[in-house]
């Protein structure tokens, strides 16, 4: 299967016309857009194309980008990705537009992602390469430090790699990870504490 963006095969969708060309990169809608989002998914549930168009092109990129770094792996991030907006188009009756319709999206694909490890269960996440080497230089730069903490997540398990992507790659607040996560903040702030301990463990114990 493709790579995305050429994720999303028109003989399984509800939808047809998203072409790659017609694709653009939109922020996620903030709170302020809030009222934005119940409008749009109520034109999606209507079957308006332009609308379902627009909710992909406001998600699907930092979808896609969550799902790469949880899975380490592009295909099968492609594949989740897929799996997302099939199952997400066909359950928007059950938005209740109590939080950003991409909150909802992160989700359904922090559930994908979740389902996919336990199918894949004792099978390691493949790291790059150049995470895997230290580098033969004795000055660090960023670049080395951001493959370290890469290989360090890739080492987490799954729950603390996941919680830990979506507030600092996504930068989602602790109300937004309660809602992809459900669960009480307290929860969350709890997890993240934990999950940043881990981490930290790991990038002591693999490079001092």
């Amino acid at each position: 299967m493709g790579r995305f963006p050429t994720l999303l095969r028109e003989d399984r969708m509800a939808v047809d016309g998203w072409h790659d060309s017609e694709r653009r990169l939109v922020r996620s809608p903030s709170e302020d857009g809030r009222v934005n989002d119940r409008e749009l998914v109520q034109r999606c549930r209507e079957g308006d194309r332009e609308a379902q168009r627009q909710l992909f092109d406001q998600t699907s990129p930092r979808i896609y980008g969550l799902l790469l770094r949880m899975t380490g792996d592009p295909d099968a991030a492609s594949d989740l990705a897929q799996e997302t907006y099939v199952k997400g188009l066909r359950r928007l009756d059950q938005f209740d537009g109590r939080s950003a319709v991409a909150s909802w999206f992160y989700r359904i694909a922090v559930n994908e992602a979740l389902q996919f490890r336990r199918r894949r269960q004792g099978e390691r996440v493949r790291l790059q390469a150049a995470a895997q080497a230290r580098p033969v230089e004795t000055e660090r730069t960023s670049s080395d430090l951001r493959l370290d903490v890469e290989g360090a997540l890739a080492r987490l398990a799954m729950d603390d790699r996941t919680i830990l992507l979506l507030r600092y790659q996504e930068e989602l607040d602790y109300r937004g990870i309660a809602d992809v996560l459900d669960c009480e903040e307290g929860t969350v702030a709890s997890r993240l504490s934990r999950a940043r301990v881990r981490l930290r463990e790991i990038l002591r114990e693999s490079y001092g």
